[in-house]
């Protein structure tokens, strides 16, 4: 009767089969003062004994039937429970005449134990309890909070901003659901647009729900390498124990979504800013993960809390103890007061009121005392003997490092130890249970097992066997020792042991056994399998497995650093890997494989491929042997790197990297592709001719393979397309020299400016530049201005132009024997080659935009002074100008420059001119090219030859189907030397004598260098 609630029905059934007397009786607790009254039915033939010396005789008795009734015998009897005749009580028997159903008074029902009152009256106080929290506090259970103030998140003085341009890709499905998330987060408060440019971006990641819906998740991974930590001492356990230790009511709140109800400031917002489909978004409130949030909303929980007795508060749990009853509810209603008038808010769902026994800390809190958590201690408690040496030598492994503090060690694992002798066989006996069980039961109690302390380092260390999970969660204590304070285990589904990701797995789940002890709190994970380290640590989510992608997010509310230890030094949790409970999956461990199911199947929703072409790859990698081995890999461990061919250690590196989901082999979340495809994909991934950087980024989007990036690289150099088309890098600049005298050297050229043609002329020496209007732009017109130029200032000794009609006619050359020039010319198509004569239009034009006067603005610029401190006309002529502004007059004089200072000053200025250049272009040298080499000029549609080196700087004689020419170095784009290699993969790769290439379906066989039959891919439309 203790474990069912008491019924009318029940009751009887328990009365009828009892030995009370031999008169038939119900049990019933009535309500009342007569309900303390034990009631029999009178019966025929019953002798009318007296009554007792302080009866009354008759009685009045008001029963649960309607009506009175008159007592017709009273007195004590012994009354006692089925099948436990020893414990009897006496009891007062009162029998009546018109009583339908014996009945048991409440008196009687609680010596005889038959309702164990104390729960029903705990759950009825702790339901008033909750409900009168409820009514008198309704804020306190409604939506999200807001808690006074705002927080700032601060940066390391040397922090690098890290923004994402452009949103990670959703698969298409899941947009609108993406679009009413935002839309849901911006009605609540929690986040808002951002329209201004932010240095600091984030990635958003989908993470979808088992019941259709999806939670929006944001990596700020890169913002939390450069927060600034703030520094607060958490609570130690020490003094927690001290002031609960005589309480015996207690009660749990729990804040609702602690850390979005901490509003963030301006500045700080802009940092957590992160960029979707839909635009770019920031937080409003303080987003989970973000270090340094624990210590600060501690910090604020306390100022809220301050000054008040029985309450203990860590992050967002607060305990709420007291020695009674009344001592409670006082403490109760003073926190809920506070939290109320703060704008905190509560999750009731995980509110616990007025209990007797409540877990807090990872302690059991009981009026009786404050216990471990037997959770804590399971994985060791159910741990099974160890079945062969290796188990021996791990156990005693474990016991060694976590038994320091166990008196007489040795002499207590001396039956355990002795099977590790080689004169022994082994064999599990009675003695050796013996001392396991007792080892079992040192390590799982003090002093090798701690209380856990939120004030100090934490560790929590995970490792994964074929089959189980294993986890051990230390403390470092004030002497440097580590301290276990809790143990966990547990077997993996048939599921889990099929992927390849179970040292993942062992962390997540550890840190989600672990929780109550580490969330909010930034601990150390140590795991002995290297690849985690930058999978967990430094990895943005885009470049991790999908998988592994999942197992991230789910740790993104968590604070950790990640180091990588020996296995030798993993021991504990290794040892429970190997001997985990057995249990069958709980329904979180089952959520947790759903969890990864479908956030894979998000992912491959997400990749750019049809659910076709996946099959498609995934069947070629079924008959690829390299692939098959891989996936080999993936479910069964990798072997040793000395184990591998040279094909498959091409694949060492990413082992970490690669996985197997729904059947297809990945690295990350790019495909891998087997050797049959990889032509074809290079194909597509050069359809667009682009560059190497951008075909490089294509191929990151979805593809993979060994040596990619080399035969992407490869592929683009030597793409005939590309190179017809492709322009050189900039050579470094070589600066003109300058000349000795003034107008030695000039420069001249063409430019139309406003409807209207003009002939330039400019000095290499002085820059002074002369310039006339054409009626025409014919030879004879040009070379009568240039006359008219020289016969001003002389003739010079060398003409410069390009290769215009006017400069290559047979006129400009008559005129250039008659004057006693010599004329020079660019590289044809090749501007930069007549830098100076460029510079100069350039110059002109801006003045003649201007200027409303063109010939003040000439005289403007003829008497500023240029970078070497002097003006073009000055060097020209010698002298000063005069112009519109005011000058005296000794300054026109004529004057005699400091030829060797003027030359200083040019040097110095060009040289600062030639290193702006070089740096602004990347300019680098370019190969020289050999006579007969065949080469591609940008206009012309078919190779040509070069026939010689000209004597102009940088510039070739090219033969080309129409003629001879000269052309700049720049212009001419060396032809490939030989085709990209068209083979399924690289020739010096090969797997081992049974891993073979598929064999050619083609009757005309094409085989490479090294011998190999290439085999024609099928199309893959990726």
């Amino acid at each position: 009767m203790q474990d069912e609630k008491l019924t009318l029905d029940k009751a009887v059934k328990e009365a009828k089969s009892s030995e009370l007397v031999k008169h038939h009786h119900i049990i019933l607790q009535g309500d009342g003062e007569d309900g303390k009254i034990n009631r029999l039915r009178k019966t025929k033939g019953q002798n009318k004994p007296k009554p007792p010396e302080n009866s009354k005789g008759e009685q009045i008795l008001k029963p649960y039937q309607a009506g009175k009734s008159q007592c017709y015998r009273c007195g004590k009897s012994p009354v006692h429970k089925r099948d436990a005749c020893e414990d009897f009580t006496w009891q007062d028997i009162y029998v009546i005449g018109n009583l339908k159903e014996p009945l048991l008074g409440r008196p009687a029902i609680d010596a005889l134990n038959l309702m164990q009152k104390v729960e029903t009256i705990q759950a009825d106080e702790s339901s008033v309890i909750e409900d009168e929290v409820k009514s008198t506090y309704p804020n306190l259970f409604k939506g999200l909070g807001e808690l006074d103030g705002d927080f700032s998140i601060k940066l390391k003085p040397d922090s690098t901003p890290f923004a994402l341009m452009t949103p990670r890709r959703v698969a298409i499905p899941l947009l609108n659901k993406v679009k009413a998330e935002l839309a849901r987060m911006k009605n609540l408060g929690v986040i808002s647009k951002v329209d201004v440019p932010t240095e600091w971006c984030a990635g958003m990641v989908i993470v979808p729900k088992p019941d259709g819906n999806i939670r929006i998740c944001v990596d700020l991974t890169k913002l939390n390498e450069n927060v600034l930590r703030e520094t607060y001492p958490l609570p130690k356990i020490d003094n927690l124990l001290a002031q609960i230790s005589e309480s015996k009511i207690f009660t749990k709140l729990d804040c609702n979504s602690g850390f979005w109800q901490e509003k963030l400031d301006e500045q700080s917002r802009l940092l957590t800013t992160f960029i979707t489909p839909f635009g770019r978004f920031c937080f409003n409130r303080m987003p989970f993960g973000i270090k340094t949030a624990p210590e600060h909303y501690q910090k604020k929980m306390n100022e809220i809390l301050e000054g008040l007795d029985g309450q203990v508060c860590i992050i967002d749990d607060i305990l709420i103890h007291g020695k009674t009853q009344k001592e409670h509810d006082t403490r109760l209603r003073a926190v809920l007061k506070k939290l109320d008038e703060s704008g905190a808010t509560l999750n009731p769902e995980k509110c616990e009121f007025a209990k007797k026994e409540v877990k807090f800390a990872g302690c059991i809190l009981k009026e009786e005392g404050i216990k471990s958590d037997p959770d804590k201690i399971e994985a060791i408690r159910d741990m099974d003997a160890p079945q062969n040496v290796g188990d021996v030598r791990r156990f005693l492994g474990m016991v060694n490092q976590l038994g320091k503090f166990i008196n007489h060690l040795a002499e207590k694992t001396k039956p355990i130890r002795d099977l590790l002798s080689k004169n022994n066989q082994f064999l599990w006996g009675p003695a050796q249970q013996e001392a396991f069980e007792k080892l079992k039961v040192e390590l799982s109690s003090t002093p090798v097992l701690a209380y856990y302390d939120p004030s100090k380092k934490t560790i929590l260390s995970a490792d994964a066997s074929s089959y189980g999970l294993g986890a051990v969660l230390l403390q470092e204590q004030e002497n440097g020792e580590r301290k276990p304070i809790a143990y966990a285990s547990r077997s993996m589904t048939s599921t889990e042991q099929h992927n390849s990701e179970k040292e993942a797995l062992a962390t997540t789940w550890a840190c989600e056994k672990f929780n109550d002890y580490i969330l909010g709190k930034d601990i150390l994970i140590e795991t002995d399998h290297k690849p985690l380290v930058p999978l967990f640590g430094t990895k943005l989510l885009d470049q991790l497995p999908p998988r592994i992608q999942r197992f991230k997010v789910r740790l993104m509310k968590y604070s950790f650093h990640v180091n990588h230890i020996p296995g030798k030094v993993s021991v504990t949790a290794d040892t429970l890997s190997r001997a985990p409970m057995r249990k069958p999956p709980t329904k979180v461990d089952k959520r947790l494989t759903e969890d990864l199911s479908l956030y894979v199947a998000n992912i491959f929703e997400s990749l750019p491929a049809s659910e076709r072409k996946l099959e498609e790859i995934r069947l070629h990698q079924q008959d690829d042997e390299v692939c098959r081995k891989l996936s080999e890999f993936c479910t069964e461990g990798w072997p040793d790197r000395t184990k591998l061919n040279s094909t498959l250690l091409a694949y060492w590196p990413e082992r970490g990297n690669i996985t197997v989901q729904r059947g297809i082999l990945m690295k990350d979340t790019r495909l891998v592709i087997p050797s049959s495809l990889r032509l074809d994909t290079l194909d597509k991934i050069h359809a667009g001719h682009q560059g190497i950087r951008k075909c490089r980024e294509r191929a990151r989007e979805s593809v993979w393979w060994p040596g990619l990036s080399k035969q992407i690289e490869d592929m683009v150099t030597t793409c005939p397309t590309c190179c017809k088309h492709r322009q050189n890098h900039a050579e470094p600049m070589i600066a003109s020299p300058l000349p000795e005298r003034p107008w030695q050297k000039i420069a001249t050229d063409l430019f139309h400016h406003n409807g209207k043609d003009y002939v330039i002329a400019v000095d290499y020496y002085s820059r002074f530049f002369e310039v006339a209007p054409l009626k025409n732009t014919t030879s004879e017109n040009v070379v009568n201005h240039l006359k008219s130029f020289f016969c001003r200032h002389g003739i010079p000794e060398i003409v410069m132009s390009d290769n215009g009609p006017q400069f290559s006619a047979a006129t400009f050359s008559k005129f250039a024997d008659e004057w006693g020039f010599t004329h020079l010319t660019s590289s044809p198509y090749y501007p930069q080659s007549n830098g100076e004569a460029e510079r100069a239009v350039k110059t002109a034009k801006s003045l003649f935009v201007k200027s409303e006067d063109p010939y003040l603005a000439l005289l403007s610029y003829r008497t500023t002074p240029l970078q070497n401190g002097h003006t073009p006309a000055e060097l020209l002529m010698g002298r000063k100008l005069r112009s519109t502004l005011p000058l005296s007059p000794e300054k026109l004089k004529p004057m005699l420059l400091d030829a060797e200072q003027l030359r200083k000053n040019e040097q110095t200025y060009k040289r600062q001119q030639t290193q702006g250049y070089n740096k602004r272009h990347r300019a680098t040298c370019l190969s020289d090219l050999s006579p007969g080499e065949t080469v591609w000029l940008p206009e012309m549609s078919s190779p040509a030859v070069v026939v010689s080196k000209s004597p102009e700087p940088r510039s070739y004689i090219v033969q080309t189907e129409k003629g001879t020419v000269r052309r700049n170095r720049r212009q001419v784009v060396p032809s490939p030397k030989e085709p990209v290699m068209r083979e399924s993969q690289p020739t010096n790769e090969s797997t081992s004598e049974n891993i073979s290439c598929p064999n050619s379906t083609s009757d005309n066989v094409v085989r490479t260098r090294s011998g190999r039959v290439v085999v024609p891919p099928n199309r893959l439309n990726l």
